[in-house]
């Protein structure tokens, strides 16, 4: 039977590999040998190099590779990282300092400008000016992420400054818009709002929303305590640009006091363009407005909190708290200064404000102290909170992205 079997079986050829079954499974009476499927063993080229590697994920936002997106981290000082800082605290003098300034500008307004306008009328250019300048982070910031500091900054300077000068052309006295062909008071009106509200608003977007981002290039631990210098800046020259305007208006006019102005700030957003430097090299994909980060509960929690705090700084108290919460908050925690701060500010509102009376007035001004310095963190604390929730190459646009909301408050 064996003999039979060995007869059958087919010769093995080189390119045709069969296996016969064994001889044991044979029935005795089977004269018939069943032959497997040929099996090809599979083709292999020599010149291909395999790699257990696997692929880096994909960031879904952006459809770019997350190993694109690592960021080493911060320094957390060194000289250049402490120009950047004295860099945007120019920025935000020159900036915030002169939009701090309008208590002095719009009075002034109100007597010869736009005499004829009620002061609620007058006060929706500065308004727009404030709104413009947070509001157009929302672009502003993944503009920052994509390209850096450098173009953007300048080419806020420059808008800047023209609104600036511009507002030096402009007469002041009635009688002189007409002869200059100005027809008071509507379209004098218009052009305060232009240059004043709307360029330097947008001038002012650009320059401040690069100055505060650039910061997470370049500190992660001190934080805090870099964005509170920084916003220091904006009580400093919320308090040395009233007193020039106070001393030029009356004395040499409203002509001669922008020009004075637009030097002094001139060489602030000069300093500015010079000290500061980005990084971190701006992210593939990124440029365009995102809202989604508003999906992170986290992050809209904060726009919330922010949005409500910024309806209650004010005060030269505020420029204090701004520089020590920046400090504190790198040590206990940002979130937890904000909370501390925010408990302190209610306890200072029934505590020293629900005992204000005629008679006892000091009680008002140590109320603004207090109360400025408390709600004074949240100017230097929102963004370092809203920058935690994210890396840095992205930090430019979730703090846009946020303080597009808080620009209604």
């Amino acid at each position: 039977m064996e003999s039979t079997a060995s007869k059958q079986l087919p010769p093995t050829t080189k390119g045709n590999m069969t296996r016969p079954r064994p001889l044991s499974t044979f029935s005795s009476a089977s004269t018939h040998v069943d032959v497997l499927t040929p099996i090809t063993p599979p083709t292999i080229n020599p010149c291909l190099t395999l790699s257990t590697t696997p692929a880096p994920p994909v960031d879904p936002e952006n459809g770019v590779s997350t190993k694109e997106m690592i960021v080493d981290s911060p320094p957390e000082g060194g000289l250049q990282a402490w120009l950047t800082v004295a860099g945007s605290f120019c920025i935000t003098t020159a900036v915030y300092g002169l939009s701090n300034s309008v208590g002095v500008i719009q009075p002034y307004w109100a007597q010869h400008h736009l005499s004829s306008f009620a002061i609620q009328d007058i006060a929706w250019i500065s308004g727009a000016n404030i709104f413009l300048c947070l509001f157009l982070g929302v672009q502003v910031g993944p503009w920052f992420d994509r390209f850096g500091p450098r173009w953007l900054l300048m080419a806020g300077s420059l808008v800047y400054l023209a609104g600036l000068v511009g507002l030096g052309f402009l007469p002041e006295e009635i009688g002189v818009h007409v002869r200059q062909g100005v027809r008071a008071p509507g379209v004098m009106y218009g052009l305060l709002m232009l240059l004043w509200g709307i360029v330097m608003g947008s001038g002012a977007a650009l320059c401040c929303t690069v100055a505060l981002s650039v910061l997470a290039h370049w500190f992660e631990k001190k934080r805090g305590l870099a964005a509170g210098i920084v916003f220091v800046g904006s009580s400093v020259g919320g308090a040395a640009f009233p007193l020039v305007l106070r001393t030029t208006l009356p004395k040499l006019g409203w002509a001669w006091s922008m020009r004075i102005l637009a030097l002094i700030v001139t060489s602030l957003l000069g300093m500015g363009n010079i000290l500061i430097k980005g990084r971190i090299k701006g992210r593939r994909g990124s440029g365009a407005i995102n809202f989604g980060c508003f999906r992170d509960a986290s992050f809209l929690w904060t726009t919330v909190g922010c949005f409500s705090m910024c309806l209650l700084d004010f005060g030269l108290g505020s420029g204090v708290g701004r520089l020590v919460a920046g400090a504190i908050s790198d040590k206990i925690g940002r979130f937890n200064t904000m909370i501390l701060t925010t408990i302190f500010s209610i306890i200072t509102t029934f505590a020293v404000w629900m005992l204000v009376e005629t008679d006892r007035m000091w009680l008002l001004y140590l109320f603004a102290a207090l109360f400025g310095f408390g709600t004074g963190c949240v100017i230097s604390i929102g963004p370092i909170c809203v920058g935690q929730l994210t890396v840095p190459n992205k930090f430019g646009q979730y703090y846009g992205t946020s303080y597009s909301v808080v620009s209604f408050s």
